[in-house]
């Protein structure tokens, strides 16, 4: 059903591209200049609608594929109460809204970090989702987020920690 709506979907902007490339390029006398300028305009509209979709998401998805993972700050883990904290930044410089959200896991009596881990939620277009990048199968090419502290629960029951809300 997705790939029926996908196609109808493409099929639409394909059209909607030719009319608004022809509407463009409407006062342009015919000849070479005519047709140069109609693909010109559609390959515009093309990079502008598919462009930076692609790009963001290959950002995303090596952000999510070079990103830290969980990194532990003390030797000492077992049977500790901690708490965590987080931050949110948004990545600069990218096509699409990339947020990265670093969290930090700390003692609560003594306040010092135990471990922490980051990870990116994406705010982006249905094609930046559904693309390969460069071969990595990772389930969180085809979500809005990518995970890079999975172990922390492990860790966790590993070692009796405590978590407090």
């Amino acid at each position: 059903m997705i790939g029926i709506l996908t196609f109808i979907f493409l099929i639409f902007f394909v059209f909607f591209v030719r009319w608004f490339a022809k509407w463009c390029t409407e006062f342009v006398p015919d000849g070479p200049a005519k047709r140069y300028s109609f693909w010109g305009v559609i390959a515009a509209c093309m990079f502008i609608l598919l462009g930076d979709e692609v790009v963001g998401g290959i950002q995303f998805g090596y952000l999510c594929y070079l990103s830290p993972r969980l990194e532990v700050l003390t030797d000492e883990l077992e049977g500790r109460r901690i708490r965590s904290t987080s931050s949110i930044t948004e990545v600069k410089l990218s096509p699409v809204k990339i947020k990265e959200e670093l969290v930090v896991m700390k003692d609560v009596d003594t306040g010092q970090p135990i471990f922490k881990y980051s990870y990116y939620r994406f705010y982006g277009g249905w094609l930046a989702h559904w693309t390969n990048f460069n071969g990595f199968k990772g389930p969180y090419f085809y979500s809005n987020t990518c995970n890079q502290g999975s172990g922390s629960k492990l860790l966790i029951i590993n070692n009796n920690i405590v978590v407090e809300e």
